[in-house]
């Protein structure tokens, strides 16, 4: 089914108008998980590797289009199977986050930190924003109605926030490391992530959700501990639970707190 679904959306189209080659070719449907019906969209784009987001806006898969149309069925099968797992046993990554509305004056609380937003507007193209001191300046385009305003407002933020924290986070995470596992850590990221806390790649990247920069700092650090982990065992079988366990014994108490509050931490 899903070659067929592959074939039908990537077949031999009309050539392309200027306006059209601008931009990623794009193609949407839907599929059936838990009984609902998720949209999906391909993007299919200039890129080296192929990746999936599963968010409160459904499936979306990028797909590298300088690779051969087998190599790009294989993927999108691939992913597409990935993402239904995933959302059998996370159907809440389905589910929408409040669009947090940014106060000029107000005060955002980030774990031990608190910054104040300033919010500036002016009459070129482009918002931008940076911290200064215990500030985060937001300088955003006139004229952008009140939802892309909030949009880019968060993205701002939260771009802020991870140049912010990473450094700290990297630390804690190498002290981690140190002290409980001791394996080699290729790189430390973080990002706006709305599908996960964290990550772990098999060749040791770190991806860290700037999100989880609102938990406590004992969930922050069993985050951090679960994604170490991985590098010991790169699956959820019950040899990686143990792992986690003889760190953080009292780990399911951090993972319910997530679960539970996963709707308060939000940008």
């Amino acid at each position: 089914m899903l070659l067929s679904l592959f074939e039908s959306l990537t077949g031999t189209k009309p050539a392309p108008s200027k306006l059209e080659e601008e931009v990623s070719l794009q193609r949407e449907f839907e599929i059936e998980v838990n009984g609902g019906n998720v949209p999906v969209r391909l993007l299919f784009e200039s890129r080296f590797n192929n990746r999936v987001t599963v968010n409160k806006n459904g499936i979306l898969i990028r797909i590298a289009d300088r690779q051969s149309k087998e190599e790009q069925r294989k993927s999108v099968d691939t992913l597409l199977k990935w993402a239904k797992e995933k959302l059998g046993d996370k159907p809440q990554l389905l589910e929408s986050l409040p669009q947090r509305q940014y106060r000029n004056g107000e005060i955002l609380k980030v774990g031990d930190y608190e910054f104040v937003i300033s919010i500036f507007y002016h009459d070129l193209a482009k918002s931008t924003a940076k911290i200064f001191k215990n500030n985060i300046v937001l300088s955003v385009s006139k004229g952008l109605n009140k939802e892309v305003e909030a949009n880019a407002a968060s993205y701002l933020v939260a771009k802020c926030l991870c140049k912010f924290f990473l450094p700290i986070i990297t630390e804690r995470i190498h002290e981690l490391n140190t002290r409980y596992f001791r394996k080699e850590i290729k790189s430390v990221k973080m990002k706006h992530a709305t599908s996960f806390w964290g990550h772990c790649s098999r060749n040791g990247n770190l991806v860290i959700s700037v999100r989880l920069l609102f938990a406590p700092a004992k969930v922050v650090d069993y985050v951090l501990i679960h994604e170490l982990a991985h590098l010991i065992h790169h699956d959820h079988s019950p040899r990686f639970w143990k792992v986690v366990e003889q760190v953080m014994p009292d780990y399911q108490n951090a993972e319910k707190h997530l679960k539970e509050h996963s709707s308060k931490y939000y940008l």
